[in-house]
């Protein structure tokens, strides 16, 4: 069998998504290709944090991507991009119109992305998108890829739907016309051993109440879930399906998840919130709840700092009142996954990464507390 070399690049390097990529990465090299190197490209620093051989050379390039200049000489001689760089959705008010972001990070970047991927003759991309961005408001349950493969009427998300919408739309185009073959993937909340975004937002809403306000609705914000691993490995069976058969699956789109039942959004994340320390102090109606982030949003046009780590109204709709469930036919039949960490398994194995750090950070502190 002749061995292929394959040069890695993966935007958004420094995030938490890439760290478990390079983990899968780094420790299965397969042998079909072997991979000889691998890039990060993001415009924060790298900081190691999950525990992997370093078996393949790794270089982190520190710049943002949609200076062309310097993304043509990262990219040089690469063969497969992971595109996982983009701005994440803000839950939270903080004062800061986040929308020129949401069209930079998330539309622009993978725009000069794809020129200079088709001007340097780069073959393959997996590009991973949002499962939740081509969605109109309200419930949604038992969706395919194929429901939602144009804009919507209306975006559940706003602004950021939009942006990663337009995104996706343009590396479909591109494949379609033969400049590159790419591979889209579409995954629900994705958590795992280092999230900083989605958990950092519930702990900030958190000190706002002085511990968890639990939300009493057993029917509504019911959501799906896909853990930093599984999603990591899904990538890599992407780049592996792509290469071999490229003709089947270029311009594909695969909703990702780690099953098919749904979880309350806040009975998912309160034990990530007790890992860190806190209780639960109190239980509001989902009136309560909305009435309340209604009366924020309304303060954020008057009062900015006033609405200062409450949910925005939109968020406080998506992850508490609509319930959104997808359909794994296809992550299943056509690219032949079955997640390896079942769901309960990865969410004990993040929780105690929490712990563990937590502890960590507690010890750190006393230290030095004792040598002042």
């Amino acid at each position: 069998m002749t061995t292929i070399e394959e040069v890695i690049a993966i935007t958004g390097g420094s995030g938490f998504l890439a760290q478990h990529l390079i983990f899968c990465l780094q420790r299965n090299n397969h042998l079909e290709s072997t991979i000889v190197e691998i890039r990060t490209i993001d415009r924060n620093s790298f900081s190691k944090f999950l525990d992997y051989p370093s078996r393949i050379p790794l270089s982190h390039h520190q710049f943002d991507i949609c200076d062309e200049q310097k993304l043509k000489l990262a990219l040089k001689s690469v063969t497969t991009v992971f595109h996982c760089a983009g701005k994440s959705l803000e839950y939270l008010h903080d004062g800061i119109n986040h929308t020129d972001r949401y069209w930079h990070d998330n539309t622009d970047a993978t725009e000069i992305l794809l020129k200079v991927m088709h001007e340097q003759k780069i073959p393959r991309l997996i590009h991973v998108s949002d499962a939740y961005a081509c969605l109109p408001m309200g419930d949604n349950f038992g969706l395919s890829e194929q429901m939602h493969l144009n804009f919507p009427s209306n975006f559940m998300l706003g602004i950021y739907g939009q942006s990663k919408m337009r995104s996706e739309m343009c590396v479909r185009k591109a494949a379609a016309k033969g400049q590159i073959n790419a591979l889209i993937l579409r995954p629900t909340f994705i958590y795992g051993e280092g999230e900083k975004h989605l958990l950092g937002s519930a702990l900030k809403l958190c000190s706002k109440y002085g511990g968890i306000p639990y939300l009493q609705d057993d029917s509504r914000g019911q959501h799906q879930f896909l853990y930093a691993g599984n999603m990591a490995e899904i990538m890599k069976r992407g780049m592996i399906c792509l290469k071999e058969n490229p003709e089947r699956y270029n311009g594909e789109v695969v909703i990702c998840m780690d099953c098919t039942p749904c979880m309350r959004f806040v009975d998912f994340m309160v034990p990530f919130l007790e890992a860190k320390g806190l209780k639960r102090i109190s239980t509001l109606s989902y009136i309560r709840a909305h009435f309340t982030a209604v009366f924020y949003e309304i303060l954020n046009k008057f009062a900015p700092k006033k609405s200062f780590g409450h949910l925005t109204l939109s968020a406080s709709k998506f992850i508490n009142c609509w319930s959104v469930g997808f359909c794994n036919r296809k992550l299943r039949l056509l690219l032949d996954f079955v997640p390896p960490y079942e769901q309960s398994q990865a969410i004990n194995q993040t929780l105690c990464w929490y712990r563990k750090n937590e502890q960590t950070n507690k010890n750190h502190n006393k230290a030095v507390e004792m040598m002042t």
